[in-house]
């Protein structure tokens, strides 16, 4: 995956995801395909970054093929650029370790759409892919 100009400005920053670390060693592997989230908490996190930075492609990439419906990339393209993310919690997680096949993390994120801020809660499903997490669903 190509470098885009904006990681490369905020890769001294802290990350939007939360751990305190510096993205350049925290998400952006991931992003730039230089990595692969160990655990499903990783890639949860690793994911709201993407959120965070726009990265649709990532988004798609990381999700797994059961839930990789065809309009999945036109339906981020559009959603990514309404939504102005502020926060990443997370509440919880179930099995998602580097031995483990599938895994749990329930999360809250907030936001701002239209100038009104939001908060949402979700328990999203994870599931290995040929040996690597991918994002399943919300159902969890």
């Amino acid at each position: 995956m190509e470098d885009e100009p904006m990681l490369k400005i905020r890769s001294r920053t802290d990350c939007p995801c939360g751990t305190k670390e510096i993205y350049h060693d925290c998400c952006r592997p991931y992003h730039i395909g230089k990595a692969q989230p160990a655990t499903a908490e990783e890639l949860m996190r690793a994911r709201y970054s993407a959120f965070f930075f726009r990265l649709v492609d990532y988004l798609v990439s990381s999700t797994h093929p059961e839930s990789r419906t065809p309009e999945l990339r036109t339906e981020l393209d559009e959603i990514v650029h309404e939504m102005m993310w502020r926060s990443l919690h997370i509440v919880s997680k179930s099995k998602g370790t580097k031995e483990d096949k599938k895994g749990k993390v329930e999360f809250m994120a907030q936001y701002h759409h239209d100038g009104e801020f939001i908060e949402v809660e979700e328990r999203s499903r994870f599931k290995k892919y040929k040996g690597q997490w991918k994002y399943l669903d919300d159902r969890g």
